[in-house]
Parts: C-alpha cells; structure tokens; sequence
C-alpha cells in the first residue's frame, strides 16, 4: 500500500488535570526559561476536571493527517496492556494503519501528567513517563516507506535516539520529504550533534522556546527575535523552517520571511496545539507545496480548534472543515 505519509514517534495515555490554584513566575533573566508554573511547597493541589485523552506525538500527527485527507501509518511502540490496547483501537477508528505499532512485553505504554491551570488558559505543565516509547525501534521494510511520499519525525527521547535518529534520516531517500518535531532531549544535545540531521530536512517545526535553545547552542546572538531566529535556523540546513509562538501566531523562513496571526480561539487547553499544527501545515503543502502562507492558515487554524477543546486529539478537523475555517484567519 502507498502512504501519503508515516508518523514516527511517541504513542502515549494523556491524563489531564485542571486546576485553579498556582501561579505563573516570571524568570526573564534566562532566556532559555522564561517563565515558571509554581504550586506553594507542601500544598494539596485541588483539581476540578481530569481527562484521560490519546496523545502522543507521532498519534496526534497521524489522527490530524488522517482527518484531512492523506493515507497515514503510524510507527510507534506501546505496552502489552489495556491502555496500548485502547490507543490502538482509537487509531484505527480513526483510519491510521497500525501495523508499524510495536509491543513490548517490558515497559508498559507511555503515560503523560499534565497539570495545567483553567485559569491561565495555556498554563501547564507536562510530567511525562515515556515508558514504552523509549525501546521504539526501527523495525520497516525500507521498499514500503518508499511508497510514501512524506515522513513526520516527532520528538525522540530514546536513550539510543542518536542512532534512531540516524536510522530514521536513512529512510529519506529518492522524492520523501522530511518533516521533524525534535525533542527536548535532542535539542538539549545542540546544534553540533544535529547538524547532519538538519540539513537533511525539509520541514523543520519548532516552538519559540525551542528555537531559542536550538540557535543559542550554536551562536550567542543578542537579538531572540522570532524573525532573526528564523534566519539563523535557516541557515542550519532546513529548506523551511518554522516557529509557532501561541498567541503571537507562526512564522515560516524559506529565504523569504512568512507571519500568520493565530485563529480566533476561546482557549480551553493548550496541549497538542503544536502537533495540530504540524498536521495541518504538513497537509497543506502536501495538496499545495508552494504555498506556504496558505500552510501556515491551516496550521494556525487546526491549532485553534484543537485547544477550544481539552484533549491533544478531539478538536483536530477534517478536509473541508479547515479549508472553510482557513478562509477567514
């Protein structure tokens, strides 16, 4: 079977809490953490909501591209237990082929705390037990992914993720292209250990937050502007390179500078509104690969509905939805 494209990633239980109390901290003088979510020292935290919601970076991808239109495979790894089970099903129904989901009979399916306040609408705080995720390994007849016409690398927290890492970039051949999300350990690793990678890499998807990591790695630069950090990654390899900074819309570089406001959005929870972004910006040059102003208002706009819901995968639209919806960002 031909895919329209592979996700490549975490598959995780997502159990959300919603919270009055708490406060956000400042902490400007380190770029690199700007700001703090802070509980008093001892305290019993009250929760007024918990949901328990698919996640994961490769599984909220995979929904978002299936809903709007492309042939999606999953490769990710889970538990021999119920939740696996469950994340499973839920893919299915959702039309994601699974048969690259692997199952390990040691660790049990990965499972992310999120504590986030209801009051501060993109306030949280993710504790995330990778569990299963970690022994994901790459196990795929290279000649199917050659049938696919993309690749979506999520975040990657393996303790062997260097060679994942390398052994998913060697799947890139002929006319793939490359999307990728890395994780914080990646990025914790620096520029240095990611520059192969990255000139490798067609779509290259960042936060704010992360970019500033990323470039500060390589070059001490004074100027943290989302603009002037597009640059800088560009010049890493990347042939887009793209920072979402929440409220204050997404910018993409590829030689030429792109903004998009975000979508009007009531707020509900934040979580997912980078992968729901991913999704839409990817399925958008998938249909229309030299529009990227039009990649953006789908990214932007998967995003919004995504987080007027709680929950990384509910809010994610289909085809004829977003192209509607986009129409008016």
């Amino acid at each position: 079977m031909a895919y329209d494209i592979l996700t490549i990633g975490g598959i995780m239980r997502d159990v959300i809490f919603l919270t009055k109390e708490g406060l956000i901290i400042e902490n400007p003088q380190n770029p690199l953490c700007q700001r703090l979510l802070g509980f008093e020292l001892g305290a019993k935290i009250y929760v007024n909501q918990v949901h328990f919601e698919a996640g994961g970076g490769a599984s909220n991808t995979a929904v978002g591209f299936s809903r709007l239109g492309l042939k999606t495979a999953i490769m990710g790894r889970v538990g021999q237990d119920r939740e696996g089970e469950e994340l499973i099903k839920g893919l299915k129904k959702e039309k994601v082929d699974t048969r690259w989901i692997q199952i390990d009979k040691k660790f049990s399916t990965g499972f992310a705390a999120i504590l986030a306040l209801s009051h501060r609408k993109r306030a949280h705080a993710i504790f995330a037990y990778r569990g299963s995720n970690d022994n994901l390994v790459l196990k795929i007849n290279k000649e199917e992914v050659k049938k696919a016409k993309w690749i979506y690398l999520s975040s990657l927290s393996s303790p062997i993720w260097e060679k994942f890492l390398k052994d998913a970039f060697s799947l890139k051949t002929g006319k793939i292209k490359l999307a990728w999300n890395p994780s914080n350990v990646q990025l914790k690793a620096g520029w240095k250990s990611l520059d192969k990678y990255l000139r490798k890499t067609d779509v290259l998807i960042l936060n704010d937050d992360e970019a500033r990591e990323l470039v500060l790695s390589k070059t001490r630069i004074k100027n943290l502007s989302n603009k002037n950090l597009l640059q800088h990654l560009f010049q890493m390899g990347p042939q887009i390179s793209i920072i979402t900074a929440g409220k204050k819309g997404a910018y993409a570089y590829n030689g030429k500078m792109y903004y998009q406001k975000p979508a009007p959005a009531k707020v509900i929870h934040a979580t997912g509104a980078g992968d729901s972004f991913s999704a839409g910006f990817i399925s958008s040059l998938f249909y229309c690969p030299q529009d990227i102003q039009r990649a953006l208002k789908w990214g932007v706009t998967n995003s919004a509905s995504v987080i007027d819901h709680v929950g990384a995968q509910k809010g994610l639209l289909n085809k004829n939805q977003i192209i509607k919806l986009s129409k008016n960002v």
